[in-house]
């Protein structure tokens, strides 16, 4: 049985036996400062439940993590344009890996907008960069949104959120709900026409 109540079967309908040999985990986390600036820290790790070989290097490693990478990117609010990037690699499957780590600074000055999931795979892609690693900022670029409405939704002692001045642009069609023409996007422009004083 899955983890979340899902049952594996495969065309016969019979249920599959399954033994974990690799683990994924990727965490964002999201902080206020106290300043007009978020501060998303994100970890990524790849787990392998047996010994095993790592053919490129021609070495056996016990079980255990082969990836462990962290990443901190402080954000201006609402702009959510990069102030600074640290990239950390305690675990990596060679030490060549962490010759890249330089390479997040190349996001500084740029913006979580619409089209910044290209901009770093141009950046990042391919002989330039880290799959891990884009994949890490990719999730934390995501997760960056959301902590940015979060942060403008907080219910705070002494004050009712209001909707915030911020650029929607980077929420209209991402997803079936913020379509263009759906319910999400009718119903923000209904709050801003009724928003006493509205805000333009």
């Amino acid at each position: 049985m899955h983890p979340y109540g899902i049952e594996s079967r495969h065309d016969g309908g019979m249920d599959l036996k399954r033994e974990l040999i690799h683990s994924r985990k990727i965490t964002v986390n999201c902080y206020e400062t106290g300043t007009q600036h978020l501060v998303i820290e994100g970890f990524l790790t790849d787990e392998r439940f047996f010994p095993y070989v790592i053919h490129a290097v021609g070495e056996k490693r016990d079980a255990g993590l082969m990836h462990h990478l962290a990443l901190t990117m402080e954000l201006t609010i609402p702009q959510m344009r990069i102030v600074s990037a640290i990239a950390e690699m305690p675990v990596v499957p060679d030490e060549g890996c962490r010759e890249i780590n330089e390479t997040v600074q190349k996001l500084n000055g740029r913006c979580i907008r619409p089209g910044f999931t290209n901009e770093v795979r141009v950046l990042f892609g391919k002989a330039a960069g880290c799959l891990h690693l884009t994949n890490l900022i990719l999730a934390m670029s995501s997760a960056a949104v959301q902590g940015l409405w979060c942060y403008f939704s907080r219910v705070r002692e002494g004050a009712s959120p209001f909707l915030p001045k911020a650029d929607g642009s980077m929420l209209i069609d991402s997803c079936h709900m913020w379509r263009q023409d759906g319910p999400f996007v009718e119903k923000i422009k209904k709050r801003r026409m009724a928003e006493p004083g509205k805000r333009d």
